[in-house]
């Protein structure tokens, strides 16, 4: 009876808030936990994040640094918290977990886990629940009011008009020799 890992295949996390990527197993009696190790790839490149082995845990990215945790002592639960979650985050995450058996047999399982990173969290049918994540963008196109063109136009012709009644006052008011 060796354990099995589950977990999602694929995660949406919102950004700038935490995350977690589960991964679990059923603790089995005579099989000793040795190492877990937490890789993610970014763009084909393959980078160990999280290692926990005998001595202690090392996050071995910096970028990861000071928000990533694993629960220590829960048995069976190697989920992967990542706080205040960034657009880089994004990527396959793979969990990987080495049991020793009481023969000294070596036992690895791993799944993996695609993290996408959104940028505001839609509960069921649109609704925002952050009331900061919507933002309204206008585009020059959607702007109400006049084009450039035609103010430049109304610009013209007022000054034109302008100078028109001014020059009528200065001809009016000169004395008739």
């Amino acid at each position: 009876a060796f354990p099995d890992l589950s977990g999602p295949s694929e995660i949406k996390g919102v950004w700038k808030e935490p995350v977690t990527l589960p991964c679990t197993y059923v603790p089995v009696e005579d099989l000793v936990q040795q190492t877990l190790t937490w890789t993610v790839v970014h763009d084909k490149d393959s980078r160990t994040i999280f290692r926990r082995d005998g001595s202690s845990d090392h996050i071995l990215l910096s970028e990861y640094r000071e928000r990533v945790s694993i629960p220590k002592d829960d048995p069976g639960n190697v989920s992967l918290l990542i706080l205040s979650l960034e657009i880089s985050d994004r990527g396959t995450y793979t969990c990987q977990v080495t049991w020793r058996d009481s023969n000294n047999s070596l036992i690895a399982k791993e799944i993996t886990t695609k993290l996408e990173v959104v940028k505001e969290n839609r509960a069921g049918a649109g609704a925002v629940q952050r009331s900061d994540a919507v933002q309204l963008t206008v585009t020059d196109s959607q702007r109400p009011g006049l084009s450039l063109y035609l103010v430049i136009l109304i610009a013209v012709v007022c000054g034109a008009v302008v100078f028109l009644v001014i020059s009528l006052i200065i001809c009016i008011r000169k004395p008739k020799d």
